[in-house]
């Protein structure tokens, strides 16, 4: 029987279902299968995605069990590394099986690529989050009787995947119950870790390095790490198609020296695609338990340490903990009883709201009292997401590059002390100097490129209905749709166009408040 997608199908449809053979099941698993399931390839096309469902032994609460979506670290780029065909690696098995122990299903998705035709996006944290939610949808469509309530959990590249998803879960599947995220030994920042352990030019290549290296070269097809030495690029060959213990074998033998990888994010392409993988700085939603290691020989503790202070300090709900005697691995079986407790805690509660903070009205993302490239990063992925479009289509690519492109204007011109960010005084001192000239310039590929998102039929204007359908995916209320709209059509024409937009936001940014019609592009998601 041959699994395969159907133009019919939603995002996390249950295609297929199979039993799992019993040596891949964790302890306290019941039952256990392979799924077939839709997913949204980060081209925009459905695509099939395979994973691994596992229910728990004993009887399930009243509600049925709570699940967690468990995102698997890094086992290899080639199809035969996905953990549904040849079970998870050990230490995550007992690590999946401590959750199945605290009463929870655990959905674990192979990722877009991994055992299904197409690459996979490696290191892609927006490609892969919807895999990530999409298996609990699948999940449910099982025999077996699973909450709502939910929560994902990941190891290494699992768990930047899992802060990706932290980032649009409560958006992107509202019929759940999202509750947070458990994230071990995150890469947060790839371009610190890889400039951490490519320094030394003495030392042996750490077996994560080619096989970022041979990720990005399936993601960017005009990527050529052309400073590799003829064993460098051999290096980068074999991690392409062989699974990650076969790397540690292949890379332990051999320098960065000798493979072209000494100080690798000097090279301008290298720190540049790998700065696009980089986790953006928000409010969380949901609260977050991070764990670090040590003695992590792959992700420093010290870049887990400032990324958790970063989203603590826009808002987010953190624990951090940091186990020192673990390396990178036995962070899996150190993290286990903290983050099955914070978990219990965080299940048997319902979120708290998070509350916006007033500083910079709604241009604050995160909320830390300053704007960053993180901010516009942010509005840009919420709002592609929220109106159904693949991170990597076209029209999404545009909206990035545009709020990409207002930030950099924005600092420009603002940014007097050139600390990478935009404090309060700074913004209002720009404010109150900028001309509509400088803003229209700056203003209108943004507001093209939002505009293409709603204007599916290239007529270059949305009308009123299309709108408002697509507002009330953003979360806005009809009546504020309503109201919003007929405030952007001051021609009273019935349609919206670029005109419109550029002008609402002029207004918006040089004053934000709430009853701006700007606001909906700046967080309203």
């Amino acid at each position: 029987m041959t699994a395969t997608t159907d133009p019919g199908r939603r995002p996390g449809d249950l295609i297929r279902a199979d039993p799992l053979p019993r040596r891949f099941r964790p302890a306290h698993a019941e039952a256990a299968y392979r799924v077939f399931y839709q997913g949204v390839g980060h081209d925009g096309r459905g695509r099939l995605v395979t994973g691994s469902v596992f229910v728990p032994e004993g009887a399930p609460p009243g509600g049925g069990w709570p699940v967690v979506s468990y995102a698997h670290g890094t086992t290899g780029l080639s199809d035969r590394t996905a953990p549904s065909r040849t079970g998870l690696l050990r230490l995550e098995r007992e690590h999946v099986a401590a959750w199945l122990a605290a009463g929870y299903a655990v959905a674990a998705t192979d990722y877009e690529g991994l055992a299904t035709p197409g690459p996979h996006p490696y290191l892609n944290g927006e490609a892969v989050a919807d895999d990530v939610i999409d298996i609990v949808r699948a999940a449910r469509r099982l025999d077996h009787p699973l909450d709502r309530r939910w929560l994902v959990a990941g190891f290494s590249q699992g768990g930047h995947a899992a802060l990706f998803t932290a980032l649009t879960a409560t958006r992107y599947a509202p019929e759940l119950d999202f509750l947070g995220t458990v994230a071990l030994a995150p890469p947060v920042h790839p371009v610190r870790v890889v400039a951490t352990r490519t320094g030394d030019a003495a030392a042996a290549v750490c077996a994560f390095v080619p096989i970022v290296l041979a990720g990005l070269r399936a993601r960017y097809p005009d990527f050529s790490p052309g400073f590799l030495t003829g064993r460098g690029t051999a290096l980068v060959d074999l991690a392409a198609r062989v699974s990650l213990v076969e790397v540690f074998r292949a890379a332990r033998a051999i320098t960065n020296h000798e493979t072209g990888m000494t100080d690798l994010t000097r090279h301008p392409d290298v720190a540049r695609v790998l700065d696009e993988c980089r986790v953006p700085v928000a409010c969380l939603d949901r609260p977050v338990f991070l764990a670090a290691a040590g003695n992590d020989e792959i992700v420093p503790p010290a870049v887990i340490h400032d990324f958790a202070d970063d989203i603590a300090a826009a808002g987010s709900a953190v624990r951090l903990t940091t186990y020192p005697d673990a390396d990178h691995g036995a962070i899996l079986a150190a993290a286990r009883p903290d983050a099955t407790a914070w978990a219990a805690d965080v299940t048997g509660h319902a979120p708290a709201p998070v509350t916006p903070s007033p500083r910079f009205d709604l241009l604050d993302a995160t909320g830390d009292g300053y704007l960053r490239r993180d901010d516009y990063e942010v509005f840009a992925l919420r709002l592609v997401q929220a109106f159904g479009h693949p991170p990597r289509s076209p029209a999404a690519m545009a909206v990035r590059s545009a709020y990409r492109a207002l930030w950099r204007a924005l600092a420009a011109e603002s940014d007097t002390d050139d600390d990478g960010r935009v404090d309060k005084a700074e913004f209002l001192a720009w404010a109150g100097r900028a001309t509509h000239e400088v803003f229209d310039r700056t203003l209108r590929p943004l507001a093209t490129a939002v505009l293409a998102l709603v204007d599916v039929e290239g007529t270059g204007v949305v009308r009123r209905d299309g709108f408002l359908t697509l507002m009330a995916r953003c979360g806005l209320p009809d009546a504020d749709a309503r109201t919003l709209f007929d405030r952007l059509d001051a021609d009273h024409r019935g349609t919206l166009g670029t005109d419109e937009i550029v002008r609402a936001t002029r207004e918006f940014c040089l004053e934000p408040a709430p009853d701006k019609p700007g606001h909906w592009l700046f967080g309203r998601f």
